[in-house]
């Protein structure tokens, strides 16, 4: 397998033990997920050198090969899975096949670019804070984020347990649906009917993203039942603050006694999130809980029995490469805005490219908590029926 894009970290064979129905399909995994007898770098060359290869496959792994998909390769991500980005100042920068003067988005940058460039037909990745969602949007793939707690997570590296979660990327929803049910357990939740546009999540948002997005939302009042909610900008300043409190606070729990023996050096932006996380106090993070448990009510009344919310993946296409930090640094936690409605209450959220000449946009659905096979269902009717409208 030839890879000029830079998504690729080892190149593996692993043929399908039995006939499945992902027979005939290739997956790659991200470098923090578990493969037999490879070390997971977790994005950084010092965590390579102090640990040692894997006694076994990740389950979600052994899950994927059981149903007859083949593992290829490994795929670079972002040091320690604490950036939105892609890029590693000591593995590179993979190549955004979609626009490849922008960032490829992280931390799954490795896993998006490879189902993006064609190498594959589909990728695991992860999702603690958009890991899976910002690649899915800047590189113009499909991108998953499971519900927390629905795919087991043993043989995955943490980085805030309460948050992380498996995802996945592919280039055709009925690729998407076949990972799902090779890896989700059967709702819990009821089904994926009304959509509720969440009116706040477009304040801001790219003039690029308002054609393609116009479209799509009006192709989806005629598709479904419609409604819009606002939870205000004050919401969104109090659950950024709490979340990127607990987020840190858990990161340097899964972290902090390696980097106090490793003395590991990190590029710019996570050097200062885990000097951030290591200040961050117990008080915060019960705080921060406290905040979560009170808020999701408000949630689940926005998401009623069989609702689902839309919104943009991200608010602007990928960054450019030649952005400064300081810019950089803001559309982060611009992201973050969007990403924690999904990561702070353990919800599924699908990420659908919307058709644009420029560089890659996407619409986001974040179903209830267990909705995860009814929302990629829905995502497959609505873009199909999008298909034969456009």
């Amino acid at each position: 397998m030839k890879d000029d894009l830079g998504a690729l970290s080892v190149v593996l064979n692993q043929d399908a033990e039995s006939p499945g129905r992902l027979s005939g399909a290739t997956f790659v995994v991200k470098e923090n997920i578990d493969v037999a007898g490879q070390v997971s770098t977790n994005g950084h060359p010092q965590w390579a050198a102090s640990h040692p290869a894997a006694d076994n496959n990740a389950p979600a792994v052994d899950r994927l090969l059981a149903a007859g998909a083949r593992l290829v390769g490994k795929t670079h991500m972002d040091e320690m899975a604490y950036s939105l980005l892609g890029a590693n100042p000591h593995y590179g920068t993979p190549i955004n096949p979609a626009a490849q003067d922008r960032h490829p988005g992280g931390s799954s940058s490795g896993s998006a670019v490879a189902v993006a460039a064609g190498l594959v037909n589909f990728a695991l990745g992860t999702d603690t804070a958009g890991s899976c969602r910002a690649p899915a949007s800047f590189c113009g793939v499909y991108g998953f984020r499971s519900s927390h707690g629905a795919i087991d997570m043993t043989g995955v590296i943490p980085l805030a347990p309460s948050f992380d979660a498996i995802g996945w990327f592919a280039r055709d929803l009925s690729v998407m649906a076949s990972v799902g049910e090779a890896l989700l357990p059967p709702d819990s939740d009821g089904g994926v009917e009304e959509a509720v546009l969440l009116t706040d999540a477009f304040i801001g948002v790219e003039t690029e993203f308002a054609s393609p997005a116009a479209e799509a939302i009006d192709a989806l009042k005629i598709f479904a039942p419609w409604s819009e909610a606002t939870l205000n900008e004050e919401f969104f300043k109090t659950a950024l603050a709490h979340f990127r409190n607990l987020q840190a606070h858990e990161a340097w729990a899964s972290h902090g006694a390696w980097i106090g023996a490793e003395k590991p050096t990190f590029g710019k932006g996570v050097e200062e999130r885990f000097a951030y996380a290591a200040k961050v106090t117990a008080e915060q993070k019960r705080a921060a809980e406290t905040f979560r448990d009170e808020a999701r009510e408000r949630i689940d009344a926005i998401l009623g029995s069989r609702g689902f919310i839309v919104t943009p993946t991200t608010p602007f296409r990928a960054p450019l490469l030649t952005e400064s930090e300081e810019a950089l640094d803001a559309k982060r936690y611009q992201m973050m805005r969007l990403f924690l409605i999904a990561s702070y209450f353990g919800l599924p959220q699908i990420s659908l490219p919307l058709p644009t000449t420029e560089a890659p946009v996407a619409l986001s659905f974040i179903g209830r908590r267990g909705s995860d096979r009814a929302l990629i269902a829905f995502a497959q009717r609505f873009c199909a029926q999008m298909k034969k409208t456009l």
